[in-house]
Parts: C-alpha cells; sequence; structure tokens
C-alpha cells in the first residue's frame, strides 16, 4: 500500500481512476456508472474525484459502510452490470484519515449527536464484561460480537481461523 500524505483524497481517487481504465484500456464513454467509497469526506466527493478525470454525465453513488465500503461498492458495481443495467461501472474507493485507532465516536466531528457506535460498543461490554474498558474500540467490539457468536451458536477460534483461510 502506498501513503500520499500530502494529497487530499479526491486527487489520490483521480489518480486510482485514471490508472483502473487506463491500464485495461477502456475508455471514459464505456462507463456508464460509478460508485465510490470513503468514510471521512464530504457528501460529493465522489462526484469531486470523478469529475476531475472529466468524467461527467453518468450517475455516481457515493458509498459510505464503515469498514465494508469498498467491497459494497465493487458489491454495487457488479450487481448493476450482472442485472443487465449497465455493461460497465466503476468501483474507486479512498480514504484520508487521521493517525491512530479509529475512536468509534470518541473523537467524532459530530458532537452535536449521540454516537450511532454508542450502542454497538453497550452491547460489547454486555457480551465481554471483561474486555478492558481502555482498551481500542473496534478491535473489542469485533471481538465481542465473536464470543457472541460463539455463546449462541457454537464454534470457536478454529472458525475465524477457517475464515482467515478461505478469505486469502
Amino acid at each position: 500500500m502506498q501513503v500520499h500524505s500530502g494529497l487530499f483524497g479526491t486527487s489520490l481517487l483521480s489518480d486510482a481512476g485514471a490508472l483502473s481504465m487506463l491500464a485495461p484500456g477502456i475508455t471514459y464513454d464505456a462507463i456508464e456508472a460509478a460508485f465510490v467509497g470513503y468514510v471521512f469526506g464530504a457528501s460529493t466527493c465522489g462526484q469531486a474525484a470523478l469529475y476531475q478525470l472529466g468524467l461527467t454525465g453518468i450517475p455516481i453513488t457515493n458509498v459510505n459502510n464503515n469498514c465494508a465500503t469498498g467491497s459494497t461498492a465493487l458489491f454495487n458495481a457488479a450487481t448493476l452490470v450482472r442485472g443487465g443495467e449497465a455493461r460497465c461501472a466503476l468501483a474507486l474507493g479512498f480514504e484520508r484519515m487521521a493517525a491512530g485507532a479509529l475512536g468509534a465516536g470518541k473523537n467524532d466531528a459530530w458532537q452535536d449527536r449521540p454516537s450511532p457506535i454508542g450502542p454497538l460498543m453497550h452491547a460489547a461490554a454486555r457480551a465481554s464484561p471483561d474486555a478492558d474498558p481502555g482498551s481500542l474500540p473496534m478491535p473489542r467490539m469485533f471481538g465481542a460480537a465473536a464470543a457472541e457468536y460463539f455463546r449462541t451458536y457454537g464454534g470457536g477460534v478454529e472458525c475465524l481461523a477457517k475464515i482467515g483461510e478461505i478469505s486469502c
């Protein structure tokens, strides 16, 4: 993975978009729709990046699904093509994150509302009462979800190893 600390996400996305089309020989006019994934950005970052490429006149959908953003953008593009609604759809993603671990709403930019992660963190605390409350929130939440799943349905770490094996 290459880190470009001096560039904003939309500039990175424009570079990635141009390369993804040039490598397989796809022309601008072949692309009928685009799905652009990011989490930390303004609501129209996808349009901003693709307009820099000159890619206009197509539907551009911005995708934000936290850890599943990239796979959701790809799923949506593939679904559009498989369904016959487009012959060629573009899926791109970018992120410009702050240093350190994700805070799960701890230092959110949106302090005017409750964190949507709050109920998940409370459920994680109930599922794994022995977990260190000072540990990183996202690994704690995913670990608690796995522990609760195993208590409910059985299994253990060997199940996680099999998932990892399938993913590789």
